[in-house]
């Protein structure tokens, strides 16, 4: 009785402990939330005074090409930042968990590009890019191809005859698989190998209807024009970015490689699974937490995009690279117009929001 009587005299002790740390969060993050917000209502260029405007930023938002060009910008950033380092992060992960010699040496020689800033990856990345003596154009010249047009259609055909067959012949394959449940090793193969064959006779026959005729710039003919292209811009910036974000996605499966019980993966060895069933249902299933860790920051990272798009193109040529960070910036400070900038990271904080209640939603299902 006593003991309750204390805690009831204290109910304010955890508050007391919470309020400094509740304190910065309400000025720090839920104020310039807020404020921004209202800010996106009105035309303001931060030296007058504001002046409300209700829904005007936004008509004149959506009614921007470069607005769309920047969300879609966007999208391939987020579907190649986690399309690209989540399983290659994934694989050079488990590579250095085998513990083969120099595995030290290799993962610090890895782990150099992450502890780089994103302004220092845009200088080394302009080098390498650079058309005519930079690492990347006389990498492929010492391979006999002449321009960046003979790339495009080398990597649509790539695409569309090899990558896009193969991985649709064994997803069909593996649906057969698992409805049929297959139990002998050569029907489950007979089943792949003819998936494959009808999704390559797909592809041929998208080829014969569309002529396959890769539209390639005039720049691209004649060079490596890998950061002055608009056709080539943003996908240039993106594997730079990549190249300090793989590093990222393997540590964090380093440590998650590190929760897999030694046992489990005895156990499946001695039942007899292979190398495939032991990744697909031992492994894998326990890297689920840093899975959904890994995508989520992917996520969050490709969506603020900026630091590494203005050091190297400043959303150019003719907007062709830009993203909403850089967009937003260009217009609040740029061009003074804090209000229409306001209205772009209003939604630029929605898409975000979404993603981030997506996470939130899976960690309280897990937890509960």
């Amino acid at each position: 009785m006593t003991k309750l009587r204390v805690s009831k005299k204290r109910w304010w002790a955890p508050w007391a402990f919470l309020a400094v740390p509740l304190l910065m969060y309400i000025l720090w993050v839920l104020a310039p939330i807020v404020q921004t917000f209202l800010m996106s209502f009105s035309k303001w260029d931060g030296i007058s005074s504001s002046e409300f405007i209700g829904f005007d930023n936004f008509t004149r938002l959506f009614q921007n090409k470069v607005f769309w060009t920047s969300l879609k910008n966007n999208l391939y950033w987020l579907l190649l930042f986690v399309g690209i380092p989540v399983p290659f992060g994934l694989l050079i992960a488990m590579l250095f968990d085998m513990k083969l010699p120099g595995n030290k040496i290799f993962k610090t020689l890895f782990y150099l590009s992450m502890t780089l800033s994103f302004v220092v990856i845009a200088q080394i990345w302009s080098w390498i890019f650079e058309p005519r003596r930079g690492a990347l154009s006389t990498f492929f010249q010492s391979l006999g191809i002449d321009n960046l047009a003979q790339i495009q259609n080398g990597l649509a055909v790539f695409l569309l005859f090899i990558a896009l067959p193969v991985a649709l012949g064994f997803f069909v394959g593996w649906l057969f698989n698992r409805k049929l449940e297959f139990r002998s090793s050569s029907k489950r193969w007979m089943v792949r190998l003819i998936a494959l064959a009808v999704m390559l006779g797909a592809s041929l026959i998208i080829y014969k209807m569309t002529g396959f005729k890769v539209q390639a710039s005039r720049m691209a003919e004649r060079g490596f024009p890998w950061l002055s292209d608009p056709d080539f811009v943003t996908f240039s910036l993106i594997f730079a970015a990549i190249w300090r974000q793989i590093p990222y996605v393997m540590v964090l499966y380093l440590a998650g490689l590190k929760n897999v019980p030694p046992e489990l993966v005895e156990a499946s060895i001695v039942d007899g699974a292979n190398w495939g069933q032991r990744f697909f249902a031992v492994i894998l299933p326990m890297l689920k937490p840093a899975t959904i860790v890994a995508i989520t920051i992917s996520v969050i990272d490709s969506l603020r995009a900026f630091d590494i798009v203005y050091a190297m193109t400043q959303g150019g040529p003719f907007n062709s690279s830009s993203v909403l960070a850089n967009y937003m910036y260009i217009e609040s400070f740029n061009n003074y117009r804090m209000g229409y900038g306001s209205s772009i990271a209003v939604i630029q904080f929605i898409i975000t929001l979404g993603f981030i209640m997506v996470y939130l939603n899976n960690v309280v299902k897990t937890e509960g």
